[in-house]
């Protein structure tokens, strides 16, 4: 397995990745609004998922040009992994419950995973920044389906998106298993110092369940109640 790396929060890399993710994805989110108002929303919308998608096809070419690619670190098993690839299809083909799962587990998981930083492949100006602007298009995305999109989730909707991530993290554990990786964490906690991630081993996974869920739960409160026009594709 490749040695992870957890990037010093407060450091010039972090504060800088923080600002530039901000800077960049704000931008591209009201570009959204724009083309919605101008007639183009659906073409500005496939031109960001090609962008989505040459990035996942260069990280995989890049880490094994590299020499970097391990079947333990490489396969897209990670939870942002399995987001990202959500959001990909969201941006083509939008749908009432990819919205939902990425906007109620995958934006939460982003924004743990930006303030407390590890790169699964190490430390490189590459991967540092592939790391930020993957993990800010987690949270760009779900943001687009509710500004720009007015999408709102469904009533119920938190429990279909906490039984399908506790799905999803059946399978990957079982995948750890054949693989001998350790992918979603759920085999070793993760090296990242955040206060949400308890120990000793199994102890993560219980918060896991119980983070996981509140901010679910808090998520779900906040875009039904601040809603400003409904509108579920």
């Amino acid at each position: 397995m490749q040695e992870h790396y957890v990037v010093p929060i407060l450091s010039e890399f972090w504060i800088w990745g923080i600002v530039l993710s901000v800077l960049v994805f704000s931008t591209l989110l009201w570009f959204g609004q724009y083309a919605m108002r101008k007639g183009f929303e659906m073409n500005y919308r496939r031109a960001l998922a090609g962008v989505f998608i040459i990035r996942e096809i260069y990280l995989f070419a890049y880490t094994i040009q590299q020499g970097q690619f391990t079947i333990q670190d490489s396969l897209p098993f990670h939870l942002c992994n399995i987001s990202y690839i959500f959001l990909i299809i969201f941006l083509l083909k939008p749908s009432a419950f990819l919205f939902e799962f990425l906007i109620m587990l995958s934006l939460a998981g982003a924004i743990q995973s930006l303030i407390t930083p590890e790169l699964t492949h190490g430390f490189s100006p590459y991967f540092l920044v592939d790391f930020y602007f993957s993990h800010a298009a987690i949270i760009f995305v779900p943001l687009y389906g509710y500004f720009v999109l007015k999408m709102v989730p469904r009533t119920g909707s938190w429990l279909r998106v906490f039984l399908f991530g506790n799905f999803i993290l059946i399978c990957v554990y079982f995948i750890n298993l054949v693989l001998d990786s350790n992918y979603i964490y759920l085999m070793r906690a993760p090296i990242a110092n955040n206060p949400m991630i308890l120990r000793p081993y199994p102890m993560h996974l219980v918060g896991f369940q119980i983070f996981g869920l509140l901010h679910i739960l808090l998520i779900y409160w906040l875009t039904r109640k601040f809603k400003y026009q409904k509108q579920t594709i």
